[in-house]
C-alpha cells in the first residue's frame, strides 16, 4: 500500500489486488457550513464501489417467476432439474441467496478513530468503502498515517469475515426452517 499526502488531497494507490476491474473511485471534499473554520471541517472522503454481481443459483434472479409467466417458469424448472432440486427448493435458494446478499451489502462496519476512519459493508472485496482521513490524520505524516490506515483496513476485513460467516449461518438457518415448510419436508422431486 502507497500512501501519498498532498497539501490538500489524499491520494491512495492500492496495489493489493484487491479492487476489480470495473472498480471506480471518488473523493469528496465536505462542504463546511458558515460559521465553521475550514479546519474542522476538513477532511477526505475516497469512497469505492464496485459493480461486481455475486451469482448463485446462476444469479436468474430475485424470486420465483410470477405463475402466469410460462416462459419464466419453464426457465426455473430446466434451472431446478439440472441441479437436481425441486421448483420449491431452486425458490428458496435463490431467495436465500437475496437475503444474504442484503445483510452483506447492508452491514456498515466502522474502524479506526477521528484521524483515519474506514466504513466498509460485510463483502469480500467490499462493494462499500469509504476511507476518511482528517487533517489530524494528515498530520501523522506518510509513515503515521499508512500505519493507522493499514490498522483501520485490516479490522474492517477481520470484521466483515466474522459478518459474513454469522450470516452465512443465518443463512443456513433460515434455509433449514424453510425447508420443514416445503411439501415433503424438502425432499428433491
Amino acid at each position: 500500500l502507497l500512501l501519498v499526502v498532498a497539501t490538500t488531497t489524499v491520494t491512495i494507490t492500492a496495489a493489493l489486488g484487491l479492487l476489480s476491474g470495473t472498480a471506480a473511485f471518488s473523493v469528496h471534499q465536505p462542504q463546511h457550513q458558515s460559521g465553521q473554520s475550514a479546519s474542522a471541517c476538513a477532511s477526505t472522503q475516497l469512497t469505492y464501489t464496485s459493480s461486481t454481481s455475486l451469482h448463485m443459483f446462476s444469479g436468474g434472479g430475485a424470486a420465483a417467476p410470477k405463475e402466469d409467466d410460462p416462459e419464466e417458469q419453464a426457465k426455473l424448472e430446466a434451472a431446478a432439474k439440472s441441479m437436481g432440486m425441486s421448483v420449491d427448493e431452486y425458490a428458496l435458494g435463490m431467495k436465500a441467496r437475496v437475503r444474504l446478499t442484503e445483510t452483506l451489502d447492508g452491514a456498515r462496519l466502522e474502524h479506526g478513530d477521528d484521524r483515519v476512519s474506514v466504513s466498509r459493508d460485510a463483502n469480500n472485496p467490499p462493494k462499500f468503502l469509504e476511507i476518511t482521513i482528517t487533517e489530524a490524520g494528515k498530520a501523522l505524516g506518510p509513515e503515521g498515517l499508512s500505519k493507522e490506515l493499514v490498522a483501520a483496513l485490516k479490522a474492517g476485513a477481520d470484521d466483515s469475515r466474522v459478518t459474513r460467516a454469522d450470516a452465512q449461518k443465518d443463512m443456513m438457518a433460515f434455509v433449514g426452517e424453510e425447508m420443514k415448510k416445503l411439501p415433503g419436508g424438502g425432499g428433491s422431486a
